[in-house]
């Protein structure tokens, strides 16, 4: 997947257990006690521009860097970096904020177009992606110049680096590490008698059905296909074997996977029809609303909550189990398009944004978690309780590229469709699970064995 994020990876192909060594170097001693509300948090929004390009050189177009990047991290940690690579270089941003889908789509027809951009931030499996299907520069020279001063990639945990590699080069370098797991909100919990949160998929659909009332629901299902990969993993479902080159999605345990989702809406009705809208936020909105219960989510979407809801009681819960207790490993990147004008500023913006001193900021910001060894290892970061869940759910998160790997770049961007059509045609055309698997593996593998 995406995955390494952040949300906007639809197609994970888990299969790889993150050590535990790993994780634990990421979360190691950060306890798990319940999420408090601090009042030191930025109030910034989630959709302006990080920085205005106003200045004389960006009118003129002379010196200016055109950035890709999501909306969901516009941080004044990021902004404030931007604006001092600015006043040092005399360089200024142009920075474009798409939600992910829209931003996929603005880059292909970049891409066909031979007009990109110099920057772009991108949810996880992009780069080997790209970088396979030659849109990529490569960043070795860069990354063996500056490999001191940078601290990358020894600095970074070993498995996000393998994530930015195709064919024995470094294309990118990981931004943010995550994983998806549950919210939730603990004065309904209370209100509904549920002293813990639930371990199973039996025990969820329980709790979900002493939530709902009202105009409050169980739970409330994310739009985007890549937020329904917990429940897959849970059941031991993995989307791609390598081996055999075919999709594996037409079994029995996910079936059952997603049944048990499109259940929660129309069985069970613990869950509304998710908003059919490019944006990933729309669960989140009505957890901050106080009309969902739980959601499944990551570090993203702390800030919002914060923010927009700094009254609300809630915490973080680790992952469901029924085959197994797992979720998938997410996250987010930087990468430079092989066409882009200006590759070095590019690059030196990209050292100032994942510095040790970026990551803290940002962490303490918006409680984001960060890719950086010497982050996990850092005094401030283990004494941040809200990111303590995170730090458990990274020592069983599933990280694996192999589709991304192995398979062509636009026979993966055809497979993506597929799977969001699948998901969609399930959630919103009511289509029998069984069978829309079937046709959607029948569909992927005859573009694999083409």
């Amino acid at each position: 997947m995406s995955t390494t994020n952040d949300p906007g990876n639809k197609l994970p192909t888990p299969g790889q257990r993150v050590s535990r060594r790993d994780a634990l170097k990421i979360g190691a001693g950060l306890g798990t006690a319940a999420i408090s509300i601090p009042a030191f948090l930025s109030a910034c929004g989630g959709t302006n521009s990080l920085v205005s390009s106003s200045t004389p050189a960006a009118a003129s177009g002379d010196k200016t860097l055109r950035v890709y990047w999501n909306p969901g991290h516009n941080y004044t940690t990021y902004q404030n970096v931007i604006a001092q690579f600015k006043k040092d270089t005399g360089w200024d941003v142009k920075l474009e904020q798409y939600q992910w889908p829209d931003l996929r789509t603005k880059l292909l027809a970049n891409f066909a177009a031979n007009d990109v951009p110099d920057l772009v931030e991108q949810p996880g499996a992009w780069v080997q992606e790209f970088a396979l299907g030659g849109k990529l520069l490569s960043l070795q020279k860069y990354v063996d110049k500056d490999k001191q001063s940078t601290g990358f990639p020894d600095d970074w945990q070993g498995y996000t680096v393998d994530g930015s590699t195709a064919n024995g080069e470094i294309y990118g370098v990981p931004l943010h590490l995550t994983c998806n797991l549950p919210f939730y909100n603990k004065d309904l919990f209370a209100k509904a008698g549920i002293n813990s949160f639930p371990t199973t998929w039996d025990d969820f659909l329980s709790a979900a059905k002493e939530l709902t009332g009202g105009n409050v629901y169980g739970f409330a299902m994310n739009q985007d296909s890549g937020y329904s990969w917990p429940w897959y993993l849970q059941n031991k479902v993995h989307l791609y074997d390598a081996q055999k080159n075919v999709l594996t999605l037409d079994n029995d345990s996910a079936y059952e996977a997603l049944q048990f989702q499109y259940d929660l809406i129309y069985k069970h009705k613990v869950a509304p029809v998710p908003l059919n809208t490019g944006s990933y936020d729309g669960p989140q909105k009505l957890f901050s609303a106080g009309r969902a219960a739980i959601i499944l989510t990551g570090p993203w979407d702390i800030k919002p909550i914060l923010t927009g809801s700094p009254n609300l009681h809630w915490d973080v819960a680790q992952a469901l189990t029924h085959q197994t207790q797992s979720t998938y490993t997410a996250g987010s990147g930087l990468f430079i398009p092989k066409a882009a004008k200006n590759p070095d500023q590019a690059w030196e913006l990209i050292k100032r944004l994942t510095t040790l001193n970026t990551e803290l900021t940002a962490t303490k910001e918006a409680r984001m978690t960060m890719p950086r060894k010497s982050w996990g290892s850092n005094a401030d970061v283990k004494q941040t309780p809200i990111i303590s869940a995170f730090g458990q759910g990274l020592t069983y998160a599933e990280y694996d590229d192999a589709l991304v790997k192995n398979v062509a770049t636009t026979k993966v961007s055809a497979i993506n469709s597929l799977f969001d059509k699948a998901f969609q045609d399930v959630i919103y055309k009511q289509a029998p699970v069984a069978q829309t698997l079937k046709d959607f593996v029948a569909a992927g593998n005859k573009i694999l064995g083409s």
